[in-house]
């Protein structure tokens, strides 16, 4: 694959891990929403989230006044970064080059991920950690 055939916008399907003993989790629940975005520049961008976060009463929260439960519970429930992005066609492999992350531990690091595209989707594959596989199934977004 090229790394043209990334260039765009993609919405996530599914965001699945699986465990060594087979079972099966979603980490951002049943029905995650994520959009990723890839540029001709070079530029790449995943925001993800789970699509049943529970509102913090404002738009523009005073989040050093929330109630820390709640808090963690908002922050458990998003994944974003962004960065540069290189692709490695012979591994197949996307190499995102974290510049901006809201995990801040990740700021500078590759994210490296084994891709395929099969049907118009594209699957993300992270490393496995602690025998656990997961998946992320993108579509391009309409």
């Amino acid at each position: 694959m090229l790394r043209d055939d990334f260039i765009g916008s993609w919405q996530l399907i599914d965001y699945v891990t699986l465990l060594e003993d087979g079972t099966r989790i979603e980490p951002l629940g049943a029905s995650p929403y994520g959009i990723g975005t890839y540029t001709d520049a070079g530029w790449m961008s995943a925001h993800l989230m789970r699509h049943d976060r529970r509102p913090l009463g404002s738009p523009r929260p005073a989040l050093d006044r929330l109630p820390s439960d709640l808090l963690a519970e908002t922050a458990a429930g998003y994944i974003g970064y962004a960065g540069k992005f290189t692709v490695d066609s012979e591994s197949r492999r996307v190499i995102h080059h974290v510049e901006a992350a809201f995990i801040p531990d990740w700021v500078g690091t590759d994210m490296i991920r084994e891709y395929q595209f099969a049907g118009g989707i594209l699957a993300l594959r992270p490393p496995a950690a602690g025998g656990a596989s997961s998946v992320l199934r993108w579509r391009r977004a309409s």
